[in-house]
């Protein structure tokens, strides 16, 4: 059967109402985080003062997704998904309000930021597959690529502003103070998201251990009946192995390695945003390449920008040596931006309406278990080996993978 074209202009998207809302809604609490990203990981650091418990911790912060994911898609499935992320948010604003509280009565712990990190990612492994399950029903199948792409490119504007801002901020009213920022635009957009209307696909049926367990042995059993969603849940499972050793050790590689400052991180941060927000928008406009090819490409490149980040720290010239980075950073985050797009638009294309929320737990699980795995490998790693080193091994083994192992998937997409 004849595929469907879709629509590529983005001013479509002013029609689809119930969607720009979430879409609003998204974009604010994208930009509370990137001020929480910072903010957060300095009062981390603050608290615990060791590198290899922050790595623990971030290794940790995975294991809830990937194993409540599929539990929580499938009871996504059968509750009204605006409610489950309406109140998830609700749920995020207590915690980083507790977060703020302990510390300013001197009362946070290592353990604390243990707890109530584990309880923000348990939190968000039943807000991820909720707002993958209802996208698809505020939008028009045709616009299902456009509404991704839009989704993604706001988010990393939001997020850009956020970076760019944090700095200031965090040196006005300090790391603490600032997350009442983040708290703020958790309970906004959980407003926005209670405004939306749509006609919810639920079931019928009661809740009940038997009822969840079918669900989600139906998901593991699409994902095994569709090579589309198997390509899907490969792309999303090197994405996210490859890119850990820079989530792990980003703060060390500009300290240590590149005997920078902190405007490094925050410069790092913002070109992996705009790289991401490009890349996103481009892949609607890209009509002649085909998204497989689009998707090896992307791999490919991402892979090679890790590499040039290994041998950047031996550059003695300070010019070559901050050119290496942008053109390396903004490689990763436009590469990250298409893949994201594209695993979204295939998701949406190939998986039945009324199993998106259990599908979305199934592949979140399956795609994020590389995440922790990979946290704990580059925390074993990190001592036999310098962080350029293990950037480099990470770097030649993406390049490789998509090279060697999805090559021929990818040309059926």
């Amino acid at each position: 059967m004849e595929r469907e074209p879709e629509k590529r202009e983005y001013r479509q998207l002013l029609m689809q109402k119930q969607f720009m809302k979430l879409l609003i809604a998204d974009i604010i609490s994208r930009f509370g985080d990137a001020i929480d990203t910072i903010a957060y990981s300095w009062i981390m650091y603050e608290i615990t003062g060791s590198e290899s418990l922050m790595a623990l911790v971030i290794g940790l912060n995975f294991l809830p997704t990937v194993l409540l994911s599929p539990f929580s898609g499938a009871l996504v499935d059968r509750m009204k998904k605006r409610n489950i992320m309406a109140a998830a948010d609700v749920a995020r604003f207590l915690i980083v309000a507790a977060i703020v509280t302990l510390y300013n009565f001197g009362s946070l712990t290592a353990g604390l930021i243990i707890v109530l990190t584990l309880l923000t990612s348990i939190v968000e492994a039943f807000r991820i597959p909720a707002g993958g399950a209802i996208l698809p029903m505020l939008l028009d199948r045709d616009c299902y690529t456009l509404g991704k792409a839009a989704g993604f490119s706001g988010s990393r504007v939001a997020e850009l502003l956020g970076y760019m801002l944090a700095g200031g901020i965090i040196a006005f009213i300090g790391a603490a103070n600032a997350l009442w920022i983040d708290a703020a635009t958790f309970l906004i957009s959980a407003l926005l998201i209670m405004l939306i209307r749509y006609k919810d696909q639920e079931k019928e049926e009661a809740l009940n251990l038997r009822s969840i367990k079918s669900d989600l042995f139906s998901g593991f059993r699409f994902v095994k009946s569709s090579r589309v969603i198997q390509t899907v849940v490969l792309i999303g499972l090197l994405i996210n192995f490859g890119i850990m050793p820079l989530s792990v050790f980003q703060t060390p590689y500009v300290y240590t390695y590149l005997h920078m400052g902190p405007e490094i991180l925050s410069y790092i941060k913002i070109l992996m945003s705009v790289g991401m927000m490009a890349g996103a928008a481009a892949v609607p406009k890209i009509k002649r390449v085909k998204q497989g090819s689009m998707a090896s490409a992307s791999g490919i490149c991402m892979g090679c920008a890790l590499g040039i980040m290994a041998i950047t720290p031996y550059v003695s010239s300070l010019p070559i040596k901050i050119f290496l980075l942008t053109i390396s950073m903004f490689v990763v985050g436009t590469g990250g931006g298409v893949l994201n797009v594209i695993v979204g638009s295939l998701m949406m294309k190939t998986v039945p309406k009324d199993m998106m929320g259990r599908m979305s737990g199934v592949m979140a699980a399956i795609m994020q278990a590389s995440m922790p795995a990979a946290s704990f490998l580059c925390s074993a790693l990190a001592v036999p080996f310098q962080v350029p080193q293990i950037l480099g091994a990470f770097g030649v083994l993406t390049v490789f993978s998509y090279l060697m192992l999805t090559w021929r998937r990818f040309k059926e997409l």
